[in-house]
């Protein structure tokens, strides 16, 4: 009887040892998440964990000026339409996903968040507005409409970006550095 039981548990044990690799290996699986599959390509990131595509435009400069110049102008990346489709609630955890090619850059310098003026058929980031006939120079407002974003590792190739603030309604761009367009979405009032 006491062979019997020995035996027993031995075969037990031998089960347990040959599922051991198929349980590890599930738990591996678990860990691995949905990464963009090209570099500087932006996502929004939902509950579930899928890549949700964001609007994507080409960033168009553009310099507008009044009165034929004598009364100043400014100097614009430019976005078609007054509205992304893609929108999100105010007050709503937003998160996002790029993969990005520049192991120990701080990734502030290649990420920006931009909110966007908007207009009837546009929506735009400043960076420059000159004086009247020129008087006083021209004044860079690169960064005025930048927003705070936290970082944090994402995946093996990947970050995780989120918005340091909550953003209020309106619309806003997220560009990469490097990267090759710039990826829209809007916040609705709640």
């Amino acid at each position: 009887m006491m062979q019997l039981c020995s035996s027993l548990n031995l075969r037990s044990s031998i089960v347990l040892l040959a599922a051991l690799p198929f349980f590890t290996l599930m738990a591996q699986d678990a860990k691995k998440v949905q990464e963009p599959e090209y570099i500087g390509v932006v996502f929004s990131l939902d509950q579930a964990g899928a890549l949700v595509p964001l609007e994507r435009q080409q960033s168009n400069a553009a310099f507008k000026t009044k009165a034929g110049g004598f009364g100043g102008g400014q100097s614009s990346i430019v976005y078609k339409g007054s509205k992304s489709p893609v929108r999100f609630k105010a007050g709503q955890a937003i998160q996002f996903v790029v993969r990005l090619n520049a192991p120990g850059v701080e990734p502030d310098s290649l990420v920006n968040l931009d909110v966007l003026k908007v207009t009837k058929n546009e929506r735009a980031i400043v960076t420059v507005k000159v004086k009247p006939m020129g008087w006083g120079g021209a004044k860079s407002r690169k960064g005025e409409d930048l927003r705070p974003l936290n970082f944090s590792k994402y995946g093996e190739q990947s970050l995780k970006v989120s918005p340091a603030e909550p953003l209020g309604p309106g619309e806003y761009v997220i560009t990469t550095r490097g990267g090759n367009g710039a990826f829209l979405f809007g916040i609705d009032p709640k």
